[in-house]
């Protein structure tokens, strides 16, 4: 783990200057096109251009974060991971086991390193990167993801929530209830009809999302709210090997602790997405 740390300080270091490559994937106007000609085994193409989906909740006992209900509809088409991004993916030591103790920062610069890396521009951009003693990043300074970039980034959470109306079976995953409280390699366990794992355990997930609450609007291409004061608080999704399967609901948000953008867990990882989304809104 640290070696990987130390090597995305480094890449942000050299990635400081906007953070963009200079030789981009050019998007042709036809997006589902554009996606439908990229060959990457480990993604499944969503999709979602004319669909809808509810965010949130009504129900009474859930916690107050995660409601009202609000419906979400998209304008486009987008990839995600099969799986929660691995210790193989990250050149770490543990195999195929998700990667975990990782900020939501550490998954926005591996997100732009893989881009770099396969020939996409960088979804993200900063002014400036700061990192703790353990080398884990803990900041980025004037971060802003800019969505018209074909790159990979963290799902939204419309687009999570998106993924599993196609299948969410909790008592088929890791859970507490059989993984021994340890995490598993992925795709272990159950799949949605997209040959899609690890939606509902094993790993909880970063979004790219900040916590800020729903409304009973409807909205198009939800990319997340404003956070306009208090903590950097971020939207993670899922349940992980510790979580009972019957607590593990896909309109659920965060976890029983605050969870700001540099926070790390054993149990909390990421997936990846790939897409560009033509009329954000937040």
């Amino acid at each position: 783990m640290k070696l990987f740390y130390c090597i995305i300080a480094l890449l942000a270091l050299l990635s400081f200057e906007g953070c963009s490559n200079s030789e981009y994937v050019s998007i042709p106007h036809d997006e589902t096109s554009a996606l439908d000609s990229l060959d990457l085994k480990d993604f499944a193409l969503l999709h979602s251009n004319g669909k809808i989906v509810i965010l949130g909740t009504d129900e009474s006992s859930a916690s107050i974060k995660d409601g009202p209900a609000m419906k979400v509809s998209f304008d486009y088409d987008f990839m995600i991971g099969r799986h929660e991004v691995t210790c193989n993916e990250m050149g770490l030591d543990c195999g195929d086991l998700p990667v975990t103790d990782v900020t939501f920062f550490d998954a926005v610069l591996y997100a732009n390193k893989r881009s770099k890396e396969e020939g996409f521009d960088t979804v993200y951009t900063y002014s400036k990167a700061v990192f703790d003693d353990d080398s884990s990043c803990i900041g980025l300074e004037s971060l802003k993801p800019h969505w018209d970039i074909l790159g990979y980034r963290l799902p939204t959470e419309a687009e999570w929530v998106f993924v599993t109306t196609r299948g969410w079976e909790p008592k088929e995953s890791w859970t507490s209830a059989n993984s021994d409280y340890l995490l598993h390699d992925v795709c272990t366990s159950y799949y949605t009809l997209d040959s899609i794992c690890d939606m509902a355990g094993n790993a909880m997930e970063w979004v790219g999302d900040y916590l800020v609450s729903f409304t009973e609007e409807e909205w198009v291409d939800f990319v997340g709210g404003v956070r306009d004061y208090g903590p950097d608080e971020r939207v993670v999704k899922g349940g992980s090997f510790r979580n009972a399967p019957e607590t593990i609901k896909p309109y659920t948000r965060g976890d029983i602790y605050l969870v700001t953008a540099s926070t790390k867990a054993e149990y909390i990882g990421f997936r990846l997405a790939l897409g560009t989304i033509p009329h954000a809104s937040q």
